[in-house]
């Protein structure tokens, strides 16, 4: 296998990883082995080494003495930190995007219209995975890859889909009425309406995981 295939393959196996967290099937504090990783996705040790060095670095993974690499759980002020840096990044991935996703708002009403679905179906997992692909849609319609990249990296970091999931689900449901307020000010060519829902969005869903019990968080 060449250095290209081992890269290619870690990161494979640091997708596999990100959604697992994301889909709250691996949880903050978990202990993840290099072993028992490589035999379930069929691959190398080295490869899920690599996985586990890109992912500590994004910061979904930590590596703790006498413990090795486990789910990485944050505190209180490293998610109120974190909110404030995406709150600020998707302000303006949402700014930018308003003329583009006005002349061409097709994408952007059928994820509004799959997640009116799954709040009418009760669907969690339905409304989670739309939920992720209408955040990310902005910073990629406008075809800037760092902001893109830097958005997934936090969103990572958050656990965010997976804190959704601890959270009561009514108030994960009543937040699309926030996300009707930003499709509809794109509609409207208002930048400054867009802004504002989104940032107010973003504050309301850190509010959300602030409402959780210590436990869920990492010592100050």
């Amino acid at each position: 296998m060449t250095e290209r295939d081992t890269l290619s393959t870690a990161q494979q196996v640091a997708s596999a990883i990100a959604q697992a967290v994301r889909g709250g099937h691996l949880v903050p504090g978990q202990r993840l082995t290099e072993a028992e990783l490589a035999s379930r996705h069929g691959v190398s040790r080295s490869s899920v080494r690599e996985a586990f060095q890109r992912l500590t670095a994004d910061r979904l993974l930590a590596f703790e003495p006498h413990r090795g690499v486990t789910v990485r759980r944050l505190s209180r002020k490293e998610v109120d930190d974190l909110f404030a840096v995406r709150g600020a990044l998707e302000t303006l991935a949402v700014g930018l995007a308003v003329p583009v996703l006005r002349a061409s708002p097709a994408r952007l009403l059928a994820l509004q219209a799959e997640m009116d679905d799954a709040v009418a179906a009760n669907d969690m997992t339905k409304f989670s995975n739309a939920n992720t692909r209408f955040h990310a849609l902005f910073p990629e319609v406008i075809d800037n890859a760092l902001l893109a990249e830097t958005l997934t990296r936090l969103s990572n970091s958050l656990y965010w889909l997976q804190f959704r999931m601890l959270v009561d689900r009514q108030d994960v449901f009543a937040s699309n009425a926030e996300h009707r307020r930003i499709v509809e000010a794109v509609l409207a060519d208002d930048r400054l309406s867009a802004e504002m829902a989104i940032r107010e969005h973003i504050i309301a869903s850190g509010a959300l995981i602030q409402r959780l019990s210590d436990d869920h968080f990492a010592p100050a």
